[in-house]
């Protein structure tokens, strides 16, 4: 009966930061009662330190009201597995999880929310890198700052480091200011190779900044490179929508799974007296959700100080923790707990199978 009774507690107490219920995160849970003692084990699929500081005291708390009598004690570990692919069977050397983050047009801020997520998430203690695909408009270097220049070991090249992050763009291989007249089947082919080639650490989560649109470069990407799942930006006017709509769609068509989506600029807070403005509209991103049945990882503010962190060199999700910091830590937390819902890649754990 008390076993129930901490099983009820769990599926429907939630984190007070996410939100979430242990369920909705996709907790292991492993509880053991022996006379007046309790101890629950949960193993969460993405970063705990969230977790340590806002959802084990608070459950710890509920319970205690619950049975006063028990000696109890809640423990939490991580174990960020790797997560299927939409090429069964394959995945990148030294990375776990790679994440397309798209956008069905320029414009929606997708780059400044890729950095960001990938930042959270390795303040948060993951290994995180970043792929800058955009090759036409490679603007990562300059929200990750000055770095030291790519270094080459062997027939590969290591990865810049910025902001705990691994991070690599055909900014820091080209000049600044130097135009690539690249067609179509040569920026795809030079992308694929820039990735194969990159000697990434082991990595939990990559990133993908895609190019904007839904084309043959960014058809070809998804169709060639092993990519665990989706994240798609848009803002909440129509004319976004719509085409956050075709990249949803070139997911589906391609087997990839979409984690949810963002909705970008969602409302503007008036930095002088406070009043709060949805300028693009509202409401966009959440009936793109309910109409293509995916989630709703956030909605990101459109604030000055986003703009000019990011063309500082320190993307917002690296400074001092406050209420903008913690927007861009809920959607990557959110992201990463989808991301743990998927199947795994077994890939891995099967010997090698040799017809003779």
């Amino acid at each position: 009966m008390t076993l129930e009774a901490v099983k009820n507690i769990l599926d429907s107490f939630k984190d007070p930061f996410l939100n979430l219920t242990a369920n909705e995160m996709h907790l292991e849970q492993k509880i053991v009662i022996e006379k007046r003692a309790m101890t629950i084990n949960l193993i969460a699929g993405f970063p705990i330190e969230l977790l340590e500081i806002n959802y084990k005291p608070a459950l710890l708390n509920e319970l205690q009201t619950h049975f006063a009598k028990y000696q109890i004690t809640v423990a939490i570990s991580q174990f960020i597995r790797a997560h299927k692919t939409q090429m069964a069977g394959k995945g990148l050397r030294g990375v776990k999880n790679t994440i397309a983050v798209a956008s069905g047009k320029g414009g929606v801020g997708k780059s400044t929310v890729t950095v960001n997520l990938a930042s959270a998430l390795a303040r948060l203690g993951c290994r995180v890198g970043i792929l800058d695909a955009d090759i036409y408009g490679p603007s990562i270097p300059l929200m990750l700052g000055q770095t030291d220049p790519v270094q080459i070991s062997g027939d590969h090249y290591l990865p810049v480091l910025a902001h705990g992050l691994q991070a690599m763009s055909i900014g820091y291989l080209t000049q600044t200011d130097q135009a690539l007249i690249w067609r179509g089947p040569m920026l795809a082919k030079s992308l694929i190779q820039m990735l194969d080639i990159t000697l990434w650490d082991e990595l939990d989560y990559l990133f993908i900044d895609l190019p904007p649109g839904t084309g043959d470069i960014q058809l070809t990407l998804v169709q060639k490179i092993p990519l665990t799942a989706a994240i798609v930006v848009t803002t909440p006017q129509n004319v976004a929508t719509l085409d956050a709509q075709k990249a949803i769609k070139m997911f589906a068509t391609t087997g990839i799974d979409v984690l949810g989506i963002i909705e970008n600029m969602s409302t503007h807070v008036c930095s002088q007296c406070g009043h709060e403005e949805a300028i693009f509209g509202s409401g966009g991103a959440l009936e793109l959700c309910a109409t293509h049945h995916t989630t709703l990882l956030g909605e990101l503010p459109l604030d000055g100080r986003i703009r000019e962190q990011c063309d500082n060199g320190t993307p917002t999700a690296t400074q001092q923790p406050d209420e903008l910091t913690d927007v861009f830590f809920k959607v990557a937390m959110r992201s990463v707990i989808e991301l743990a819902g998927k199947p795994i890649n077994y890939a891995d754990k099967f010997p090698r199978i040799v017809v003779e």
